[in-house]
């Protein structure tokens, strides 16, 4: 050889040695830009460096706490801010959507402090922003008032996708087989991971977009700046303003009459009724008052503004205004009627920021692409590169080898453990079980949650209007003093005269007159009045239990005024009615509020009538007593207590004296001496107060001796019990006078008249489905907003609570003081442990509160655990709230806030949880949990004006067709009816254009009418039905799961499909683990030996692969859930000791089955790895060999029984290996010679057939029993029952073990 030619040979091995140095260098250069969009961490390492001083900071690594997200890079903001007369340097930067701003004093960023924290004297005298500058300065510092969810471009969506880590790998495979050639192949895969990736971004725009609806446009609203008053759009709002707020005069709005709060505001002056669904889920209107209460003494004017003890004054962004009042003799008059309020909180700190923040930041979203898949990828990645470095060895051995095609099969290999197919498969099985659940009305947003509710340990609950009916129900009155003596038989009831609704309903229609009495369980059988109902005595359970009065006629006059004027009902306008007798039109009233008061109202039979702007009346039955509504000291929820004074006029003939509504008993004699008019005529001011028991106890003249006994008794036996009060007031004081006295002195020396017995009985589907969850290895915890007692009796008989009950308390709840003005005002942690204390239902047992673990740990063990939420709150500060809530099976009385700290608290103690709530106030629980399950029910209200709705459509449709029988259209057709309230339908409406226009009317435009009428229809049956969609106030607003049910059974079907999913994705993991060894042994030993497969067996295989995949997604759960778990990770010696036994069984039968055909094959027939395909005995029986063990792995592996069906029910799935096994057995025994020619397969000798058909049958045999022996040594572990059998170590050193266990047999 010339030097010219060794020269020219060393030149291109160097140009070679360039070119490939280059492509490294360029593939590290990419992997490093993707990198940083990889990891955040990568990104600041390699574009940033850490700074010692702030002022040379640019840019802020922000790192979330647990469980809120993930870490991110935000650039740091510099600008200049005015104080006073100084500019000064300002350093902050945004977080999702908070601001945090740079504190010199304490060298950290701070949350930017908004002005809600002031006293209410500041508030008091609050004039809004008197300058330009001052706007500014505000304007600077606060920005906009908006809540926006932005709404990125498709292609940003996409190019955050397109550079995930799995979609560069799979893009990098298809860039591999295209230089192998496989262009069609690989342009097909690289089509579908695109479209699969596209589906996904969609699906996240429909999300958000879905989210952007339930914003609310904000109104035009009168701002008080610079002195004078200015309407502006409510975006351009600052705290500080003052600003004039209420229900528009006209129903011209774009929220359709109904005032949106723009932002958090504090009531300065006039009142307010607000609907608050956005934000707990809950229709109930509330009553928001203003300060002037708090302005009245000098020490609650100095107090400062809590937003959680002062709500009631708090009207939060979001919320609807369904009424006001407005007070003309505010200090600063509003030009427009409205209530005078000064702004606290705008944009996403508001409460419904706040709200969606939860939404969009309080969790990680779960994907295919977990860190499971990664490390079962680099176990697998172990084997591959064993079997790359064995072909790269031998390989170079071979100097004729093209170093090119050597070097691109070892990256195959090694790129083959991860077969593209993953992300699409593991879809396959979530999607099935996603169109699974959605037939069941169960609906999900994160599908890839589907796997985690195969492994929840732990399901939480909320109790009311998840467990329980949402509607309460007076079952009597125990303790009254002066209880009414039986009812003369055939005397008429109570409801005689009206309702609640009297003043919105017809009175002559006696469904509305019938009334409940008796309710233990569920309601009895109602009667109309004058029934025989009537003349029913007392009974059975009035007759088991005297101490409970159960007919509202027996109830004393007292406790009935407090039960029918102590309440805070609203009554609002629901539209009009129809025509009234003068010919105008009535407007259609509804009373709303507290389903408790509701019911109580309706009880005794009085009548609310609302007045707007007007003083609240109740009306006795017979319209005789008449109640007017002078103050209200509204309910609060740190003090457990409402009250109010009342002028009640009494015109009952015969009377002589008092009336006994205003004074009871013995001592109205005398108490009438002291008040002016004496008689009927005169009218008498009163105080009616109703509360917590032990709140009301400490606030009576005399207690009576069997106070505590009588409504721990009904509350440990699950009733909501409520303590009634009353006082008599001198007649002389008039309305002014009676307003301006401080609320304690109202509240004092009241005298006891009774306990209210309220009813929230079980949805009869509860207990069963609690009952499964227990008996299949589920933990049942209760978190509620209701009194300890009351949830510890609902959660005994839900499988909740199984063991004698402790609840963990305030020691004072027994003295009358928990939650009044003594406990309620201190904080969290302040109180020594003393101060609390584990307490029996009927106090038999009582043990001090201690924080050392093995004390926690003893009382756990002997009892089930409750936990209030002020014992909650100290456990919390004082650090041993992570120790005390695995231990607990209920929380009572807890706040959202607290439900999270739960549930948060469960899962950072590794247990996978599940929560099911039904109203945003459970939003938090819900996006914690791994599984948030939200049901989306219609409540008792909703449910009858769409019954109503719906018969006034059927009736308005009968009036149509009886004008459009008389006056048809030009062809003798009817016209389509109208709808509600006389308007037309759309349908009518284009008749009535095309009439107007002198058009023809067609048979094809009358068709295309009543198209339009019956989607019309059918679109509002869809809103106005027992389901409603999802609107702002829904739970399902932040929740995964959506389950449009009434009752906690959808919890079951989501964890039985989980159990469903996650088997069939470990089975994929496993069936794919054993293709991808199978593969890399292929590609490198027999790939060396000239083994490769034809274009015709690729296809079949790839197809009947892909079928089988198809089919096992298809398995469907059992119908009862087994004690049984699922393996909840594939890192176990199960799924590892099956992998690795059955991939030693294929790949011996393999290796035997090459070796046999080869030494019966000439040599002559042999192939090298570089020549192209040619049939010989050696591809013919690798081939079928492939075959048998893929049709293997799908067999052997599929777990039926005890949570999917069985492989024989899964027809599809049996039917296609019955195909492929009669497929291999007719080409083996070549029973179709034309056929294995086709396939490019050659005869097979008699003897190596014989040993295939037999050899395989054995391999079939062994592996399944190696599968079934693994599966029963190594069983998924079973949690307890209870959280304390979690910590087995520290019960067998404290011995209580087996302590634990006798109890449990017991």
């Amino acid at each position: 050889m010339s030097i010219k030619t060794q020269l020219a040979a060393t030149y291109r091995e160097l140009f070679t040695y360039h070119c490939y140095g280059l492509g490294v260098a360029a593939l590290l250069n990419i992997l490093a830009h993707l990198f940083t969009h990889w990891s955040i961490r990568f990104r600041a390492f390699v574009s940033t460096s850490n700074v010692s001083d702030i002022d040379d900071a640019e840019v802020v690594l922000v790192v979330p706490v647990r469980f809120n997200g993930s870490t991110e890079l935000v650039p740091l903001d510099r600008k200049y801010v005015k104080e006073g007369l100084m500019e000064v340097e300002e350093l902050s930067f945004d977080f999702r959507r908070q601001r945090f701003v740079y504190n010199p004093a304490a060298h950290a960023f701070e949350k930017l402090r908004f002005p809600d924290k002031e006293t209410f004297e500041t508030y008091g005298k609050a004039s809004g922003h008197g300058t330009e500058a001052k706007q500014l300065a505000a304007f600077d510092r606060y920005g906009l008032n908006r809540v926006d969810v932005p709404l990125p471009a498709f292609s940003a969506l996409m190019k955050e996708h397109l550079v995930a880590p799995f979609f560069v790998f799979q893009v990098f495979c298809v860039m591999l087989w295209m230089l192998d050639e496989y262009f069609y192949y690989s342009l097909f895969t690289l089509f579908m991971l695109v479209t699969f990736e596209s589906t996904v971004v969609g699906q996240r725009l429909r999300n958000l977009k879905e989210l952007r609806s339930l914003q609310t446009p904000k109104q035009n609203i009168y701002v008080y700046r610079c002195g004078k008053w200015e309407q502006m759009p409510g975006d351009a709002l600052l705290p500080g303003d003052v600003i004039s707020i209420g229900r528009p005069l006209s129903d011209t709005t774009s929220a359709g009459g109904d005032k949106v709060v723009p932002a958090d505001c504090l009531l300065v002056a006039g009142s307010c009724i607000a609907e608050e669904a956005v934000l707990t889920g809950e229709s109930t209107p509330q009553w928001k008052s203003n300060i002037g209460d708090q302005l009245l003494s000098e020490s609650t004017a100095k107090q400062r503004l809590s937003s959680k003890q002062h709500k009631h004054h708090i009207l939060f962004g979001g919320t609807k205004i369904l009424q006001h009042t407005g007070d003309k003799n505010a200090r600063i008059r509003t030009p427009d009627g409205g209530c005078l309020a000064v702004v606290l909180r705008t944009g996403f700190e508001t409460a419904q920021g706040r709200l969606m923040r939860t939404i969009l930041f309080s969790t990680e979203r779960v994907t295919a692409n977990n860190a499971e898949a990664g490390l079962f990828i680099a176990f697998l990645l172990l084997f591959a590169l064993s079997a790359a470095y064995y072909v790269l060895v031998n390989g170079l051995q071979d100097p004729t080898r093209s170093r090119f095609k050597l070097i691109l099969n070892c990256i195959m290999i090694v790129t083959s453990v991860i077969p593209p197919e993953l992300p699409m498969e593991l879809s396959l099985a979530v999607n099935a079980s996603l169109l699974a659940l959605a037939r069941k009305k169960v609906f999900c947003t994160e599908p890839f949650r589907i796997p985690f509710a195969g492994k929840v340990e732990v399901c939480c609950f909320d109790k009311t209007g998840t467990l329980t009916s949402d509607h309460l129900l007076l079952e009597g009155l125990v303790g009254d003093p002066e209880p009414r003596p039986p009812p003369p038989p055939g005397s008429s009831p109570a409801r005689e005269g009206g309702g609640s609704e009297g003043g919105s309903r017809g009175a002559g229609k006696g469904k509305d007159r019938e009334r409940r009495v008796t309710f233990r369980e569920a309601p009895e059988e109602l009667v109309p009045d004058g029934e025989a109902g009537a003349n029913k005595g007392p009974d059975e359970d009035e007759l088991a239990d005297p101490a409970l009065v159960k007919d509202p006629r027996r109830f004393g006059p007292r406790a009935t005024l407090v039960l029918a004027a102590c309440h805070s009902l609203v009554q609002v306008a629901t539209g009009e009615s129809g025509g009234s007798a003068g010919g105008g039109s009535s407007v259609a009233t509804e009373v709303v509020g507290d389903p408790l008061e509701k019911a109580a109202l309706e009880s005794v039979g009085w009548t609310f009538v609302g007045s707007n702007g007007g003083a609240d009346v109740s009306l006795s039955p017979e319209k005789l007593v008449r109640a007017t509504l002078l103050h209200r000291f509204h309910f609060s929820s740190h003090l457990k207590r409402m009250s109010a004074m009342l002028r009640v006029e009494d015109d009952t003939p015969g009377l002589s004296g008092s009336s006994p509504y205003s004074y009871g008993g013995a001592t109205a004699a005398a108490q009438s001496a002291t008040a002016s008019g004496g008689g009927a005529s005169g009218p008498q001011h009163v105080v009616v107060a109703k509360g917590a028991p032990e709140v009301l106890k400490g606030l009576l003249a005399s207690v009576p001796p069997d106070y505590d006994s009588q409504y721990k008794r009904y509350a440990a036996e699950g009733a909501r019990v409520i303590a009634l009060a009353h006082k008599a007031l001198p007649a002389d004081l008039d309305a002014a006078t009676l307003r301006s006295m401080p609320r304690e002195a109202v509240e004092s020396k009241l005298n006891f008249v009774g306990f209210a017995i309220f009813q929230c009985p079980l949805k009869p589907e509860s207990e069963p489905a609690l009952a499964a969850l227990a008996a299949s290895s589920h933990q049942l915890v209760m978190i509620t907003g209701d009194a300890p007692l009351t949830a510890c009796y609902a959660a005994s008989r839900v499988h909740i609570v199984t063991r004698p009950v402790l609840v963990l308390g305030h020691v004072e709840e027994d003295k009358g003081h928990a939650g009044g003005d003594t406990q309620g005002a201190k904080e969290a942690g302040t109180e020594d442990d003393s101060a609390f204390c584990w307490s029996s239902p009927d106090e038999s047992v009582r043990l001090p509160f201690s924080r050392d673990w093995d004390d926690m740990l003893r009382v756990a063990s002997e009892y089930d655990l409750a936990v209030s939420g002020d014992a909650l709150a100290h456990a919390t500060a004082v650090g041993v709230a992570s120790q005390l809530i695995p231990l607990c099976q209920v929380f009572a009385r807890v706040s959202p806030d607290q439900k999270e700290l739960v549930v948060n608290t469960l899962r950072a103690q590794g247990f996978v949880t599940l929560m099911c709530g039904d109203g945003t106030n459970d939003v938090g629980g819900l996006k914690a949990a791994h599984v948030g399950v939200a049901l989306l029910s219609a409540s008792e209200s909703a449910a009858k004006r769409a019954a109503a709705k719906k018969a006034a459509n059927k009736k308005d449709g009968k009036a149509v067709a009886t004008t459009a029988s008389g006056a048809g259209g030009p062809r003798g057709k009817a016209a389509p009816g109208t709808g509600p309230g006389g308007k037309r339908t759309a349908g009518q409406e284009l008749l009535a254009r095309a009439r107007a226009a002198n058009q023809p009317i067609t048979p094809r435009m009358e068709a295309m009418a009543r198209m339009m009428d019956n989607m019309e229809n059918s679109a509002m049956s869809g809103m106005d039905g027992d389901m409603p969609m999802l609107k702002p106030g829904d739970a399902s607003m932040a929740s995964p799961f959506t389950a449009k049910a009434v009752s906690v059974l959808p919890c079951t079907d989501i964890i039985k499909q989980g159990r469903c999913t996650l088997v069939t994705t470990v089975q994929m993991f496993k069936i794919l683990g054993l293709t991808c060894l199978s593969t890399a042994y292929s590609l490198s030993v027999l790939y060396l030996q000239g083994v490769k497969l034809s274009d015709t067996q690729a296809t079949v295989s790839g197809m009947l692969s892909a079928a089988q995949f198809l089919f096992i997604s298809q398995a469907k759960p059992l119908e009862t859930m087994s004690p049984v778990r699922p393996h909840p990770t594939i890192f176990n010696p199960y799924f590892f000791g099956s992998l690795l036994g059955q991939f030693g069984v294929h790949l011996g039968l393999l290796i035997y089955f090459y070796r046999l055909s080869l030494g019966s094959m000439p040599d002559s027939e042999r192939l090298s790895s570089e020549s192209e395909f040619k049939p010989n005995l050696v591809n013919t029986v690798c081939y079928l060999v492939q075959a048998v063990v893929q049709m293997m792995t799908f067999a052997v592996n599929y777990v039926g029984h005890p949570f999917n069906t069985s492989i024989v029910e899964n027809r599809n799935l049996f039917n296609s290996l019955r195909i492929s096994a009669a497929f291999l057995f007719v080409v083996a025994a070549e029973l179709v010679p034309g056929l294995n020619s086709s396939f490019g397969m050659v005869p097979i000798p008699h003897h190596i057939k014989v040993q295939l058909v037999g050899l395989s049958f054995g391999a079939f045999l062994l592996t399944w029993h190696l599968e079934r022996i693994l599966r029963a040594l190594f069983p998924a572990p079973v949690p307890p029952p209870k959280g304390y059998q979690s910590y087995t170590a520290d019960l067998r050193r404290l011995g209580l073990t087996e302590g634990a266990a006798e109890k449990k047999n017991k």
